[in-house]
């Protein structure tokens, strides 16, 4: 990755992706499960109904582009939104995973891909698989915060679980890795609750 500044549609994109935190926060703090999963079951189903009419609707297109359109990606032009992922991300990990779980996977989403991509995008100078080593660093210091408040008893495993979600937001896949991020935190915290 080569270094760059920060444009302006991508602090859009991550002030978007860091109030995505306010999901789990509410999860935690507010609501149980069946509230919660019915609210972000909503929101996934309104987002791919605007995905669905942009890619179907000449006139859905022109509107969804108007509003989005200069905090999307080159590729998102042509493919789902990075919030779209999000969303069903949610869903999938708020019904699969019990709170404990759920919360601390949707905050490393949140938060971690967040802080990422603040430090990797101006800063990162050396490439580690399809990321930077410095945006990399950041992921890992902030998902290791957030596993050590919510999982304190373990501290060896926190950071063989926080390198591990590191490697996988690293890895080069054609999954997008909104979706990816809270589902395999979840899969990794729950095989380690059964330790």
């Amino acid at each position: 990755m080569t270094p760059s500044a920060i444009r302006s549609p991508e602090l859009v994109r991550k002030a978007i992706h860091l109030s995505s935190s306010a999901i789990p926060l509410l999860y935690w703090f507010m609501f149980e499960q069946d509230f919660m999963l019915k609210g972000v079951i909503l929101l996934a189903a309104g987002f791919l109904l605007a995905e669905y009419l942009r890619f179907h609707v000449p006139k859905g297109r022109k509107i969804f582009e108007n509003v989005f359109g200069s905090a999307l990606r080159n590729h998102e032009h042509m493919q789902l939104t990075g919030a779209t992922y999000v969303f069903t991300g949610s869903v999938v990990c708020i019904f699969l995973f019990p709170k404990e779980i759920a919360v601390p996977s949707l905050l490393i989403l949140s938060l971690s891909d967040t802080f990422a991509a603040l430090v990797g995008i101006p800063f990162g100078k050396h490439p580690f698989l399809a990321k930077s080593l410095e945006g990399s660093t950041a992921f890992f210091m902030v998902t290791l915060l957030i596993l050590s408040i919510f999982l304190p008893e373990n501290i060896v495993i926190n950071l063989i679980v926080a390198l591990v979600l590191t490697v996988v937001e690293a890895f080069p896949m054609n999954l997008d890795d909104n979706f990816v991020i809270p589902i395999s935190s979840g899969i990794l915290l729950s095989l380690v609750s059964l330790l």
